[in-house]
């Protein structure tokens, strides 16, 4: 039996959910359809891809491992359907990309190598700027396009398209006491040593919703490392909430983390473009612009849902 693009559908949706009841509605087939398609991947891979529990279903470290693959699968089907439809794919030229530390890290890497391979005589020239120093560069010209996280942004001279809504959610290790409570609050939350995660005003954000629900963290440790938090979480007792776009389910001392659901309203992480409302697009920023809509925003968007908004130090290199 071979794998089908249906199946890995199913698998993804599963994946971003964990729920398949949630998977389901998200791609308008019955529950039974669902959980008989990961029976077969699972039969045909000779793995267990997945694990039930009472909130739901998480992956297992291969199932994780395979969800990699079947995002690349689907993300290379759109790209094909995409050089198929454009009849621009030999243009040529230089783009200018800037980007924060987020995106460099957890999200552009995949998209921009599928991009060039579209798109082979686009030099993109990058850089990694501060969220507040990358828009003044838009707005100067300096900057062609911007991916950054767009639910960061308020300065309305800027055009946005979100791509990505990453949830963010609790990171405990596979024994802490949380991990056992069906309805995980904010106040449960408070009463555990908390990990502050600081790089791309995280810190401010983050306080933003926990002043909303008037609870506040018993903050043991600030760091701009995602791995650091990863790894004082996995060895407990401390918790974080980060969203999924870096969320792995191992540190690098292969302990285990779990990600949880909060009860309390958490808003997402958006990731996504950003462009000058004032200076006309060039061709291949124009390019890249349409090649990401098509990645993120046709069929059902990865992570989530998109819309248009308008409302480190410095690193170069050329790719």
């Amino acid at each position: 039996m071979d794998i089908t693009l249906r199946q890995i559908k199913y698998f993804i949706a599963v994946a971003e959910t964990n729920k398949i009841s949630t998977a389901a509605k998200l791609v308008s087939i019955s529950p039974s359809a669902i959980t008989e398609a990961i029976k077969e991947l699972e039969s045909i891979t000779g793995v267990r891809l997945i694990t039930r529990h009472r909130r739901g279903v998480k992956l297992t470290f291969d199932g994780y491992r395979f969800l990699q693959h079947c995002r690349n699968i689907t993300a290379s089907v759109s790209n094909a359907a995409y050089a198929l439809r454009n009849t621009h794919t030999d243009l040529a030229g230089n783009l200018r990309l800037a980007i924060t530390f987020t995106v460099s890290g957890y999200f552009i890497a995949a998209p921009l190598a599928r991009f060039r391979r579209t798109f082979p005589h686009i030099r993109v020239i990058i850089e990694e700027y501060k969220r507040d120093e990358i828009e003044d560069q838009l707005l100067d010209g300096k900057q062609d396009l911007a991916v950054l996280l767009t639910s960061n942004v308020v300065n309305e001279e800027l055009t946005l398209k979100t791509l990505v809504r990453s949830k963010r959610r609790l990171w405990t290790s596979t024994n802490h006491h949380l991990a056992d409570i069906n309805d995980i609050s904010l106040e449960d939350i408070s009463r555990f040593p908390y990990i502050q995660l600081m790089v791309d005003e995280a810190a401010t954000t983050h306080m933003s919703y926990w002043r909303k629900h008037n609870s506040r963290p018993q903050i043991i440790f600030r760091t701009e490392s995602v791995e650091a938090v990863r790894s004082m979480v996995a060895i407990g007792p401390a918790v974080a909430i980060l969203s999924d776009l870096v969320y792995r389910p191992w540190s690098l001392e292969g302990d285990r983390i779990e990600a949880h659901d909060v009860t309390n309203e958490i808003p997402s992480m958006d990731v996504g473009l950003a462009w000058s409302k004032h200076i006309e697009i060039n061709p291949c920023a124009q390019a890249f612009i349409d090649f990401c809509l098509m990645e993120y925003t046709s069929g059902r968007p990865r992570y989530g849902s998109s819309e248009i908004q308008t409302p480190m130090d410095n690193l170069k290199y050329t790719l």
